[in-house]
């Protein structure tokens, strides 16, 4: 410390009040204090009855026996649960569609839009989900775009009452599109869904069977003629915009017109 040392009483509790704020508690003591001393070990504890476990010499690393992995055994009273066979008739897949979630697109919602139509239609007419519409009403192209679908085909002197109407999923995801890491499974079920129909033709709505059933997009399964292949034989298979989409852009009726006149020529009617 430089300059005089303090001598007044003030300036004394002056001092010691400030060494006290920086941390200081002990002014004095009779044996001074190494305060950069590491601190003492933590005495050791007294051994109880209890056999301590053997020391396990070090290993090395790659002659270390690897741990075992057991696998958890199933309880007696859960057996392993078995895959349902899918259904035999085209009644049992409606009834599995209205009440199980067992089969592809029956889990996206609570509400189901259904097939309609009778097996060995003229044309079988394939959607990828349901509209609002069509889940008020629990059938597949029900309201405005059924109403545009049936117009369309009026026009070339097919009644959509005698189609058979389906849909790749029954109910409508919450984006109103279908996943596509989805396709697969939903593909597999409609063409066993197909070969319960036995229709006479095939028209497919949209992208979403497009991409599923052939692998391309709307645009480019348009541009082809398509069959496909039943056990009584192939089947004309023709791919167009779907009606909510013709709603949305009306410039794409007339491709969609050219769609049906196509399906009317090459069709099995």
């Amino acid at each position: 410390m430089t300059g005089a040392s303090p001598t007044s009483q003030s300036e004394m509790e002056s001092l010691l009040s400030w060494w006290q704020l920086a941390g200081v508690e002990d002014f004095c003591a009779d044996q001074p204090v190494n305060w950069l001393e590491a601190p003492p070990a933590p005495p050791r504890r007294a051994a109880t009855n209890r056999r301590a476990a053997p020391d396990v010499p070090d290993q090395n690393p790659s002659q270390a026996t690897p741990p075992k992995t057991v696998a958890a055994r199933p309880a007696a009273s859960a057996p392993a649960p078995s895959l349902a066979p899918p259904p035999a008739t085209l009644e049992a897949l409606h009834e599995r569609l209205r009440r199980v979630d067992d089969l592809p697109g029956t889990a996206y919602g609570s509400m189901r839009a259904l097939p309609h139509g009778a097996a060995e239609a003229p044309l079988m007419i394939i959607s990828d989900c349901p509209d609002d519409d069509d889940l008020a009403a629990a059938t597949i192209l029900s309201g405005a775009t059924g109403a545009l679908l049936r117009n369309m085909l009026s026009a070339i002197g097919i009644d959509l009452a005698s189609c058979y109407r389906a849909s790749l999923s029954v109910s409508r995801p919450a984006s109103g599109r279908l996943p596509p890491q989805d396709f697969a499974p939903l593909a597999d079920a409609m063409r066993h869904h197909i070969a319960l129909a036995q229709p006479q033709n095939l028209l497919l709505l949209g992208t979403g069977p497009s991409e599923a059933l052939l692998g391309q997009t709307i645009q480019h399964a348009r541009d082809g003629l398509h069959e496909f292949n039943q056990k009584s034989g192939k089947m004309a298979l023709i791919a167009t915009y779907h009606p909510r989409t013709l709603l949305k852009r009306p410039q794409c009726k007339r491709p969609a017109w050219e769609d049906l006149q196509k399906l009317l020529k090459v069709g099995r009617w």
